[in-house]
């Protein structure tokens, strides 16, 4: 009975770590939303938004990525990533990330977004928190598919919180691929949720480099480099 008693207690534990830990990741957004006057936490569905892509069928929901989680990664990166790196959030929804990314003075990031009104919502809510806050990073709002998004041969951090099928996936590192050959230079690719590692990782051009894990939240990085 000991025993049982001991595990039963263990596992009331456990989750009630866990309840507390989304409590606070749940509040860190609000917080961070009402702070600034943004507008981030609130999800999407596809199918109401206006998208005229064929590839519409192969996105995923408007979910933001947890800032607690979204501050851990890039602090733990700041040291790899050169400070006057280009970053591209191929979906960057409302530019939670592209926020995120700028609070460790990422030189510019730019956001990829085919749904009219998250590309709205994004353009407005990059712009009111580089007035608040005053950092210098760039932002960059691209309405459009990912797939026909031409890389840019500064671009060398590439964000994506599982943002589409593996069709689409295989195009966007085709792309990546491409601008590597034509441009050769150390790129890191961040995938959130990497539900579709394989596709990277059968791939080939690309090696996994780290995986983050924070409680339930967990990214994996790879680069063309050691």
């Amino acid at each position: 009975m000991g025993t049982l008693q001991n595990i039963s207690n263990s596992l009331m534990r456990t989750r009630f770590i866990t309840n507390a830990f989304k409590l606070h990741t749940a509040l860190v957004d609000h917080l961070f939303d009402i702070r600034y006057g943004l507008d981030t936490c609130r999800w999407a569905r596809l199918s109401e938004l206006t998208i005229s892509s064929t590839n519409k069928t192969r996105g995923q929901n408007y979910q933001p990525t947890r800032m607690v989680a979204l501050r851990q990664l890039f602090s733990a990166l700041k040291s790899q990533i050169p400070p006057d790196s280009v970053l591209v959030d191929f979906g960057c929804g409302k530019g939670r990330v592209l926020m995120a990314a700028s609070e460790v003075g990422i030189r510019e990031v730019r956001g990829i977004e085919f749904a009219h009104e998250l590309y709205e919502i994004a353009k407005k809510n990059c712009a009111q928190y580089k007035t608040k806050k005053g950092f210098p990073t760039t932002y960059r709002i691209v309405e459009g598919d990912v797939i026909d998004y031409a890389i840019n041969p500064d671009e060398n951090v590439f964000f994506l919180f599982n943002p589409f099928d593996e069709t689409v996936l295989t195009k966007v590192l085709h792309n990546i691929t491409a601008s590597l050959q034509a441009k050769p230079r150390r790129v890191w690719i961040i995938y959130y949720y990497p539900d579709h590692a394989n596709v990277i990782e059968q791939q080939g051009s690309f090696s996994r480099l780290q995986e983050f894990m924070t409680w339930q939240h967990r990214f994996r990085v790879y680069s063309n480099g050691n």
